[in-house]
């Protein structure tokens, strides 16, 4: 199917094509559908409009009343600027099961996905083992979808992740004590043993995926609960009153830490039947964590204060303590107050790498080869959580963001990106393995294309979103529990998966420059451990920065930490030392790459990207005139992401495959129990509803004979149309 102008509008009205126009029927080796012929709509599709099918653009757009837009309101509450759902908002816009885009030739030289060999650390890149870059763009598999999707769905579902343009998922959740089964079966007596069966679950997850080019990262410990069947004897009690859950307690239990090191061991030495490689010998697998959301630098270091009344471990971290404090004169007064900067935070990196290196050295004695991420920064962590995730070969990170991301005044306010950045140590590979704008944050539809942009001008290696999916994969049902939306969950929200192809595009193919200058904020330990320095305090340098110039953040000497590796930074990179100077100039609203690709004015809540291949406008777009290189945008829709993605890697202008992606608001619909409507239960079900993005783009281009192709949520053309033209540019009013 050929596609050149594809249009991502709300629900099944969100994305076009478009191309060089063909004849009826004739071939289009289009790279989002290779081999396929672009038919008219079908007979069945036709008595499906005619009949008022929710399932095709053309009912949508042509049967459809305009939507009433009003002018975009004076400044206030965000809230009150945007529009609620009428009847024009399309319904079920996004199949569950199929994708609107094929993208997964961007997977073509990694099918299967072990091609080029094991990843390895280079440096502050990742790169394969034959030397080409390795950069991914994926989501997360957590939980019960890992388990509970029917089998015959699985390689389907591993086919359409690779088509909305992913290449990584991360594995996750396997063994937490919520999901029955987990990796250790339903009713599991202990936490030693691996199910079987679940384990074949996750073994055929990894071979669908592998075959369609998509590597997996595999995470080892999170919410594992321990059993008395585990045979801990030190500090039961204790355990057993945070009802199994071990974090803080890890770093320091000599008896949870033989037990982690035996399950990594029994899980990655455990070899798929499938494939017919242990998960440590794949070099599908492409990086490892070692435990998620658990540092004791700054949330679980608490956990041995008095107060908490675990008294074996804080005789434990007692022990630890004294002894650090004697070997460095560290003073003994202020090194157990773990609650506030200073010599605490020495204290507790050490800690923190004394467990990561025997973890690391257990996972390399059994034969891994992959990459390893110790823990994250994540949460309210601040810069002193650093040094000791510096010990894995990348540094991971979570960010999560709110509604109005796009407003924020780094001048004074952080957003999600600047939590990235600010784990973005010098000399290391940066990935995320958790981002999300979650449902139900209204303008969720700004997060995939910003990530994206950030990302490259950063020159950050693997974003992960969290989750493609954390239920059951499977096709909604009429009962109320079974069309619920599930918070963390974004196959089925064209909110986020509505853009994902243009985002993935757009990143993977290198479409936004990485950034020209490159700073390196390098922090005296005492700046770094006896200060609280976050997105959100004295940090200015991060927040004006990253969206101007490459950002890292330097690690120094310090003489209590030996093992701590000094940052240092080659000639090109400008040194700064000030954690809190503003770089944005004085007046500006507007902070704008060094390349000149992107810019952001948060006093008008808007980001453009403007490249070659990628021309895109998110956030408050009603009313304005926005012009960017190659393409002008003027839309009545007061909040949305519209985007040109170059399909063929040729420039906008020249470019015969061009993918628009159009979205706006995407909202719940009422609960309903077997089609009777249920008025007292919140309105958080299927299907979403999405708002149509009405306006025009303006394409200049040197290409003839372009058509405009309407796309179904299947990936069918439903329609085909000529834009109008005037000398060198195209007209494109959507919704197409």
């Amino acid at each position: 199917m050929i596609r050149n102008a594809h249009a991502w509008l709300a629900s099944v009205g969100l994305w076009a094509l478009i191309a060089v126009s063909l004849a009826e029927g004739a071939e289009a080796q289009s790279p989002i559908q290779r081999g396929q012929s672009l038919p008219p709509p079908s007979a069945s599709q036709r008595k499906d409009d005619a009949e008022g099918s929710e399932n095709t653009i053309k009912f949508r757009i042509t049967r459809r009343p305009r939507q009433k837009e009003a002018a975009t309101p004076a400044p206030g509450a965000a809230a009150e600027k945007y529009s609620s759902s009428d009847g024009t908002w399309f319904r079920d816009a996004l199949r569950w099961d199929a994708s609107p885009v094929d993208l997964s030739f961007l997977n073509a030289d990694d099918r299967p996905a072990d091609r080029r060999g094991f990843v390895k650390a280079d440096g502050d890149r990742l790169v394969f083992e034959d030397g080409s870059l390795a950069r991914f763009w994926g989501a997360n598999l957590s939980g019960p979808v890992l388990f509970g999707t029917p089998r015959e769905n699985v390689p389907r579902q591993a086919r359409r992740i690779a088509q909305l343009g992913y290449n990584i998922v991360r594995i996750v959740q396997h063994e937490s004590n919520w999901v029955r089964p987990n990796i250790f079966g339903s009713n599991a007596r202990d936490t030693r043993h691996l199910d079987r069966r679940s384990l074949d679950a996750i073994d055929y997850w990894i071979k669908c995926l592998k075959d369609e080019g998509v590597y997996v990262w595999l995470d080892m410990h999170y919410l594992r609960d321990v059993k008395p069947g585990d045979g801990v004897t030190q500090g039961w009690d204790e355990i057993a009153r945070a009802k199994g859950i071990i974090w803080g307690f890890n770093y320091i239990n000599p008896q949870l830490i033989e037990l982690m090191k035996e399950f990594q061991h029994q899980y990655l030495s455990h070899v798929n039947r499938y494939t017919g490689l242990a998960y440590k010998d794949d070099p599908a697998v492409v990086g490892v964590l070692i435990t998620n959301e658990n540092d004791l630098t700054f949330h679980y270091g608490l956990s041995f204060l008095a107060n908490h009344n675990n008294p074996v471990h804080k005789a434990l971290f007692d022990r630890d303590m004294l002894a650090f404090a004697k070997a460095t004169g560290l003073p003994g007064d202020k090194i157990w107050r773990s609650w506030e900067p200073g010599p605490s935070k020495y204290l507790l990196n050490e800690m923190e790498h004394r467990f990561n290196r025997t973890m690391i050295d257990a996972l390399r004695a059994d034969g891994l080869k992959s990459p390893i991420a110790t823990t994250n920064l994540w949460g309210a962590n601040t810069l002193f959580s650093l040094p000791a995730l510096t010990d894995g070969d990348v540094v991971d990170v979570h960010a999560y963001g709110k509604a109005e991301a796009l407003s924020v005044n780094p001048r004074s306010e952080g957003n999600y990106l600047t939590w990235a950045a600010s784990a973005h140590v010098h000399g290391k590979p940066l990935v995320i393995t958790e981002w999300n704008v979650p449902y139900p944050e209204i303008d969720r539809f700004t997060a995939p294309l910003y990530v994206a942009s950030v990302a490259s001008l950063q020159g950050w290696d693997a974003p992960m979103l969290y989750n493609y999916s954390q239920m059951e994969l499977q096709s909604p049902g009429p009962e109320e529990w079974r069309h619920r939306i599930n918070l963390w969950s974004t196959f089925y929200d064209p909110a986020i998966t509505g853009v994902m192809p243009a985002a993935a595009i757009a990143f993977r193919r290198g479409h936004i420059s990485p950034a020209r200058t490159s700073y390196c904020l390098k922090l005296s330990p005492a700046q770094l451990f006896e200060t609280m320095l976050s997105p959100e305090h004295n940090t200015a340098t991060i927040r004006t920065l990253i969206e101007q110039s490459r950002l890292t953040i330097g690690m120094p000497a310090v003489k209590e930490l030996p093992w701590l590796k000094p940052s240092e930074t080659s000639s090109d990179v400008t040194v700064v030392t000030d954690p809190d100077h503003d770089y944005i100039p004085a007046g500006a609203a507007v902070v704008r790459s060094d390349t000149g690709e992107l810019a952001r004015n948060w006093a008008e809540g808007v980001q453009t990207i403007d490249t070659p291949r990628t021309q895109a406008v998110s956030g408050w777009i009603g009313g304005k005139a926005l012009a960017l290189k190659d393409a002008s945008f003027q839309f009545k829709t007061r909040k949305a992401v519209v985007a040109l993605s170059s399909i063929d890697d040729q420039p906008l202008s020249s470019s015969r495959f061009i993918l628009i992606t159009a979205v706006g608001q995407v909202r719940p619909s009422p609960a309903t129990d077997m089609g009777k409507l249920l008025p007292n239960r919140a309105a958080d079900h299927l299907p979403f509803l999405s708002e149509p993005v009405t306006g025009t783009i303006t394409l200049r281009t040197r290409t003839d004979g372009l058509e405009l192709l309407s796309l179904g949520p299947d990936g069918k053309v439903v329609s085909r149309t000529t834009p109008s033209s005037e000398q060198d540019s195209l007209a494109i009013r959507l919704p197409a």
